[in-house]
């Protein structure tokens, strides 16, 4: 009996109901497996015997769990997932026609809308950035955008989000999977995207495969201070690897005159990723005080 064709890679990480409903929307299907990467759950993990669960026995990060699971997968195509996307009816045969229909291409991004439609392409469907976006980044900007509206199948797609992005196996070892440096997550993708474009090869559009994304996320459960911390820590390591020193310079001058700024504006807005205004000000002071460290006293991986 054939294997997998394509295999889905989902890391888990506290998002139990989330996954949950993934695995009841994964199709039942032999040419569709599911790899489920359990970096840390809140209550034990109950899976279908159709889903190979992946327990390293410790928080990997969001990059070293992927490749844990590309690594168990067995399909010739992959299709990275976050826990909170869902595969609407004939989403994946659509991924295997369309890597069919376009060798040339390093994967597929599908098209992710939110429970009530809603198009999600401006945030999923990115630029790379450039330096000065980097510098908005800092300041907690949403930039760069994607188009307002989806472009047609086949467009080119420099900074797709990992959220749900199908690639050929081939393409994502011939660049070494994600940089698992990039710990626990963020800019992981982004760094990917970059190392893609600069081995001449492109992520395609593709609308035929339709995903419902609920837009959820890891940062309760890791607290702000600490999002803050590895969020700055990673933009940093971005920086350096593909701007060179100056670029890295300028985004670490940038950090903590942004982070200043926003405590200082803490008493005149809500705290909207933190549960209070006191718990935002402990996470700004935390990540202002690791972003001021001397370069050597940082504890970064490597």
């Amino acid at each position: 009996m054939a294997g997998p064709e394509l295999s889905g890679v989902v890391v888990h990480w506290h998002a139990e109901e989330d996954l949950a409903a993934l695995v009841e929307a994964w199709p039942d299907d032999p040419r569709f497996e599911l790899v489920v990467v359990d970096n840390g759950a809140s209550r034990p993990l109950w899976l279908p015997d159709r889903i190979r669960l992946v327990t390293p026995g410790r928080n990997l990060g969001f990059a070293a769990g992927v490749n844990r699971g590309v690594e168990a997968a067995a399909g010739a195509a992959l299709l990275l997932l976050n826990p909170d996307v869902r595969p609407e009816p004939g989403a994946l045969p659509a991924l295997l026609a369309g890597l069919a229909a376009h060798p040339e291409a390093a994967g597929l991004v599908p098209q992710l809308t939110g429970a009530g439609g809603e198009s999600q392409s401006r945030w999923q469907l990115r630029p790379l950035p450039r330096l000065r976006d980097l510098l908005g980044q800092a300041f907690f900007l949403d930039t760069p955008a994607g188009p307002a509206t989806p472009p047609a199948a086949g467009t080119a797609i420099a900074q797709p989000a990992a959220a749900a992005l199908c690639l050929r196996r081939t393409a994502f070892a011939a660049l070494g999977g994600f940089d698992e440096r990039y710990f626990p997550a963020w800019f992981e993708d982004v760094d990917f995207a970059r190392r893609t474009a600069a081995a001449g090869r492109r992520f395609l559009y593709w609308p035929a495969a339709r995903f419902t994304h609920g837009l959820g996320g890891s940062l309760e459960q890791l607290g702000y201070g600490r999002f803050l911390v590895a969020y700055t820590r990673n933009l940093r390591r971005y920086a350096r690897r593909h701007h060179g020193r100056g670029g890295a310079l300028f985004v670490g001058l940038t950090l903590p005159v942004a982070l200043t700024a926003r405590l200082l504006a803490l008493p005149l807005r809500p705290a909207r990723r933190a549960p209070s205004r006191a718990a935002a000000a402990r996470g700004l002071l935390a990540a202002l005080a690791a972003n001021l460290a001397p370069a050597g006293g940082r504890k970064e991986r490597r």
